[in-house]
């Protein structure tokens, strides 16, 4: 029997009886005692049919969705505006920096990391390695056991 049968079922049912009275000897579909309020059990919104989305419909709510992106960096670039006059910059040449930066490679622009104690690694114990902290100073950390410290660790540190 399938799971849907079961949980509509009453469990005192014989499993061979009718789904809607239970009874033997026929099936729900021509079960001869009565009409099912089947409102009553699954509620109206079950018998109302959805209305079909057309593909202007979807048009619609694409412009609609553009037109409030195009509003909000409208609102967005005021903002930008007034906080630049607030410190006393001026927005056209934001505006051209950022044009100029926009037509160049950005290679060119975004500024390399300075180089890293990479050649320090050498002579860091196996399965330390460096990294650095937004202020710029260096630490050491372990890697398996993630263990984080200032001073540079020697081949007798002890990991925990």
């Amino acid at each position: 029997m399938e799971k849907h049968h079961l949980l509509r079922r009453d469990p005192n049912w014989h499993p061979n009886g009718c789904n809607l009275c239970g009874q033997l000897g026929h099936q729900a579909a021509n079960c001869p005692n009565g009409t099912i309020n089947w409102r009553q059990i699954y509620g109206d919104e079950a018998f109302i049919l959805r209305q079909p989305i057309y593909f202007s419909d979807i048009q619609e709510r694409i412009k609609f969705k553009e037109d409030g992106m195009k509003d909000l960096e409208a609102r967005a670039q005021a903002y930008a505006k007034a906080k630049a006059e607030e410190q006393g910059l001026s927005w056209a040449d934001i505006m051209a920096r950022a044009e100029e930066l926009r037509n160049k490679d950005p290679s060119e622009v975004i500024p390399r990391a300075p180089p890293t104690a990479a050649a320090g690694d050498e002579s860091l114990p196996a399965g330390w390695a460096v990294a650095t902290d937004p202020a710029g100073r260096q630490y050491f950390w372990h890697k398996k056991t993630q263990k984080v410290q200032w001073e540079k660790p020697t081949e007798d540190t002890p990991i925990n």
